[in-house]
């Protein structure tokens, strides 16, 4: 099951939410507020479902941001 992942605005380092969610699903919950807790910067990050992606568990690897 893909995996909702985040990336860290501080280290541009993904980060794991541990949440599995089916594609087809993501529309559904994309405005919920979710936090999660950073690895790399040790800081709490707020935002949305939608402001993550899903990936394939096997490749955890985010593109970054579009600016």
């Amino acid at each position: 099951m893909p995996q909702l992942m985040f990336r860290c605005p501080y280290t541009n380092k993904p980060i794991r939410s541990g949440i599995g969610l089916v594609p087809e699903n993501l529309s559904t919950v994309s405005d919920y507020p979710i936090s999660v807790q950073c690895p790399h910067c040790g800081r709490q990050h707020h935002g949305t479902i939608a402001d993550g992606c899903l990936t394939d568990e096997r490749s955890p690897t985010l593109v970054p941001p579009e600016e």
